[in-house]
């Protein structure tokens, strides 16, 4: 359950903390006070989408804290998977914030986790059912979702999905196989043309660098000689060497060198100097007697690097560019050759993942016609409870499988099977079943979708359902009756609902009001638990509202306590 919501800087909220119950926490207020910002704030710590719109106008940071506590022993391990930790206990800290420059940080019991991984953990937590879900019950799709929900039969789809996906994949190999066999074929004798090539190259990583460099010595090999040559004999050979010549400075310096510290500094240079010059001089005469020139070296190198060039124009810049297409060259001509190899078992495995779903497709058919007939049941009967009394509902399936051709065209399926489902209704006697989305009255679309609702917590795991405005084109006669419902849906779920209905109100077992007030310029909501006389006065005004009177208040006084009556006589 959530136990603890904390909201700070967001929208129009300042600072509020709010205690929820486990049963049925119900928040109220007049039109455009922000009750919807309950619902945005802890959508927002589920990884709900997020702008920094919803800073607190001159604040820098919006803050959502939620304290949840898990009871439900694979839910908690299911969390523990999502967030790779097996620290997590039965308490659960769930943080989000963020910034003026749209940056958002989240945490985990006080450990970073990304956006999506803080969305599945919310998904496992909290349930939110919103007005919009009005309009996506009228698509067939959602309607498929909503009875494999009911019956326990969404891991089978998603495995029939699963064998789906390999065979659609599978498909389209056989269909490039077989379509495009000229055009593999010219792709592999291009890419063996390519590796051929490059091979014959016998090309080494830093080749290329190397003979460019070999290649400048070779080409300036006259200058080079007779440059060192003249070098070595200024340094060591000639009369006038500088070798000879700072050996008689260092002999007229050691005379003088103990006289004064100074001059013992320099003279040390000096022989240090000497040293240097020598070992150069030792090196340039080593290098002079080793220079060699070859010209048929130089006009190899001239040509392999003609032959580099050449290959450079075609396959990369540097050498190792060119010896990486090679490899992947070479990749793409063996998959292109086991290609070539594998269309006739590639028809194997298409033919054993054709006969897999017709097999898994027959059984999603038999599961959701037995789930429809149990469903049809319950929203019937769910129905003359919201004020339909002679409404009539139906999940209508059709299915090739249904038809009993015996020869059943896979390629006739989807994602989710071989099955349309189609919700119909007929809500007064005399009228035929109709789809539901060709019923005009947005009161029973309503009335329907809380129907499902109400029959689908009874197989939901989710811990936390959140209902926002739920009664949204219900009038205030049957609230009493909605209250009911969702006061039956909180003995084994933490309810948290919007509401401008006292009837449902009424049924809270917690209740919040949400104020706007405008202080120094600036708009704030705040948020009231209420009690006692002060819930009494919220239940009077949500019947009359401002112009309440005592008649009013005993209104509210009898709406609440039959409340507690009819919720204590049912446990």
């Amino acid at each position: 359950m959530l136990q603890e919501l904390y909201i700070t800087n967001f929208v129009l909220i300042d600072r509020v903390t709010i205690k929820l119950c486990e049963r049925l926490n119900v928040f109220s207020g007049a039109t455009g006070v922000g009750k919807s910002l309950v619902i945005g704030a802890l959508n927002f710590i589920l990884g709900g989408r997020a702008t920094s719109d919803v800073v607190r106008s001159g604040k820098d940071e919006a803050t959502v804290i939620g304290k949840f506590i898990i009871k439900d022993g694979n839910l908690l391990k299911q969390i523990k998977k999502i967030s790779d930790s097996n620290a997590i206990e039965d308490e659960l800290l769930i943080q989000r914030s963020i910034d003026t420059n749209g940056r958002s940080r989240c945490r985990l019991n006080n450990v970073p986790i990304t956006v999506s991984m803080l969305k599945e953990v919310g998904e496992a937590l909290v349930n939110i059912h919103g007005q919009h879900e009005q309009e996506t019950l009228l698509h067939g799709t959602n309607q498929l979702f909503i009875l494999d929900d009911f019956g326990g039969i969404s891991p089978l789809r998603e495995d029939f999905a699963g064998i789906y996906h390999l065979f659609n994949e599978k498909t389209r190999l056989r269909n490039i196989l077989k379509s495009n066999h000229q055009e593999r074929r010219q792709k592999m004798d291009l890419y063996a043309f390519q590796i051929d090539e490059i091979d014959r190259a016998q090309l080494t990583a830093g080749e290329g660098e190397e003979l460019e460099r070999e290649r400048s010595v070779l080409s300036n090999a006259e200058k080079i000689y007779s440059t060192v040559t003249a070098c070595y004999s200024q340094l060591y050979e000639s009369s006038e060497a500088v070798i000879e010549r700072l050996k008689s400075v260092i002999q007229e310096l050691q005379s003088v060198a103990k006289l004064d510290c100074a001059l013992q500094k320099i003279f040390d240079d000096c022989g240090q100097a000497l040293y240097q010059l020598e070992d150069t001089a030792f090196s340039l005469g080593k290098y002079r007697d080793a220079f060699t020139y070859d010209p048929q070296r130089l006009e190899y190198i001239e040509e392999r690097l003609n032959t580099i060039r050449k290959l450079r124009s075609k396959y990369g810049n540097t050498v190792e560019e060119i010896l990486s297409y090679r490899d992947e060259a070479a990749l793409k001509l063996k998959q292109l050759s086991e290609e070539g190899t594998t269309a006739e078992h590639v028809d194997e495995e298409i033919q054993a993942f054709s006969v897999s779903l017709k097999q898994k497709g027959d059984e999603l058919t038999r599961r959701r016609l037995s789930t429809a007939d149990k469903l049809t049941l319950l929203i019937t009967e769910e129905l003359r409870d919201l004020g339909i009394p002679h409404g009539r509902f139906c999940v209508q399936i059709t299915s090739p499988f249904l038809q009993n051709t015996g020869n059943i065209d896979v390629f006739s399926a989807n994602s989710y099977g071989f099955d349309e489902v189609d919700f119909l209704i007929s809500p007064n006697p005399g009228e035929d079943l109709k789809p539901l989305r060709k019923i005009a009255s947005g009161g029973e679309i309503s009335r329907v979708m809380l129907a499902l609702k109400h029959q689908l917590a009874k197989v939901d795991k989710t811990p936390v359902l959140v209902f926002d405005e739920i009664d949204a084109n219900i009038g205030g006669r049957m609230g009493e009756v909605i209250g009911e419902k969702l006061c039956s849906i909180a003995r084994s779920h933490q309810v948290i609902c919007i509401t401008h209905l006292p009837q449902i109100a009424s049924y809270a077992d917690e209740q919040w009001k949400i104020h706007k007030l405008v202080k120094n310029g600036k708009t704030y909501s705040t948020i009231e638990n209420l009690s006692g006389e002060s819930r009494l006065e919220e239940i009077a005004d949500m019947i009359r509202g401002s112009e309440k009177t005592d008649i009013t208040r005993k209104q509210a006084q009898e709406m609440l306590r039959d409340a507690k009556r009819k919720v204590k006589s049912k446990g």
